[in-house]
């Protein structure tokens, strides 16, 4: 069945140049997510937003460094974290949610779920949760039958997993020995529904991947850096044909399942100690700080830094215009 992930890991063993990436990276996610929240109260949004605050460490972890354009992405429902992990233009992101023509749809997307950027490996999802489970599959034979080495990354909630197409995709990926890695952001809950509540497995996700013949293991997301080791390993896996790898990290969001949502479903105890203790950007400052790779000056640098970024994006994509009327008979053929 499936391991619990365990390494011990050196901040050595990392330039110090990319550990301040991966906490630059984390830092831009969360304040892109709390200016969207913002631009959402000031009525500048439409439309749901699914706010990742709490999991940034899942996506940098999984992404910065280790997945290139080339490699494809299908990103979960709090899936600007691995969008943004991936290179989207921040300008690009809020340009959707704006519904300006610097978005990535130039316009015609609604946020989250209608948005792509093939350039990049961003291939999105359709509106349907878990619908990932079926197109990766697709990309990953392709990649298989060219004969290249693109390796194709599935993100998901523990919620999407309880749909029926997740076990089809892991049959077909562990039959072909496809270039998959499926990531389970499991946060516990799916929207109100607990774990407990939806899933007959009563240990780990990661179990059913073993019924499959698919290797996997349950790890903390959000240590960034475990993250970091069991994503490589397993697009290493991919990249040299021996097929798909299922890794669950364990995490937990820190609002509820929409903004508005009241989220008085979970422990105000619970919620504190993942906020307070287990929160991914304050646990990885406090190591580089510990460990004297930085100072408390070059890290508010960075984060005065990013909060520059993400203003100057914000102006791009507001000050964009609205797409044209005739825009919306693209792409009609009948």
């Amino acid at each position: 069945m499936a391991e619990i992930y365990q390494k011990e890991i050196k901040l050595s063993d990392y330039r110090k140049e990319d550990l301040i990436k991966f906490y630059r990276e984390m830092v831009k996610i969360r304040k892109f997510d709390e200016h969207l929240i913002r631009l959402m109260h000031e009525g500048k949004v439409s439309g749901f937003y699914h706010s990742g605050i709490g999991s940034e460490s899942v996506s940098v972890g999984s992404i910065t460094n280790i997945l290139r354009d080339e490699d494809y992405i299908f990103y979960n429902h709090r899936g600007c974290n691995q969008k943004i992990a991936k290179g989207v233009p921040l300008s690009k992101i809020y340009g959707d949610f704006l519904g300006t023509v610097e978005g990535t749809t130039r316009g015609l997307g609604a946020g989250i779920v209608h948005s792509a950027d093939p350039s990049r490996g961003v291939l999105g999802q359709c509106g349907t949760i878990g619908s990932q489970f079926n197109i990766v599959v697709g990309t990953a034979y392709s990649a298989k039958l060219r004969g290249t080495d693109q390796v194709s990354v599935c993100y998901f909630g523990d919620g999407a997993a309880s749909r029926e197409p997740l076990h089809g995709s892991l049959n077909w990926a562990g039959l072909y020995k496809l270039p998959v890695v499926y990531i389970c952001e499991n946060n516990g809950y799916a929207i109100s529904s607990t774990f407990e509540e939806t899933h007959s497995v009563r240990e780990h996700l990661a179990d059913w991947a073993w019924g499959y013949g698919i290797p996997s293991c349950v790890v903390d997301g959000n240590d960034v850096l475990l993250m970091q080791e069991v994503v490589k390993e397993a697009v290493e896996r991919a990249k040299l044909g021996e097929g798909p790898t299922f890794i669950e990290a364990q995490t937990f969001r820190h609002r509820g399942h929409f903004e508005g949502d009241a989220y008085d479903y979970v422990d105000k105890a619970v919620l504190n100690d993942w906020k307070e203790n287990r929160d991914p950007i304050k646990s990885f400052k406090k190591k580089l700080l510990e460990n004297q790779y930085c100072t408390e000056n070059d890290l508010l640098n960075v984060d005065e830094e990013v909060e520059y970024e993400i203003h100057a994006a914000i102006k791009v994509a507001e000050n964009a215009p609205l797409p044209e009327p005739n825009r919306i008979f693209e792409g009609l053929y009948a």
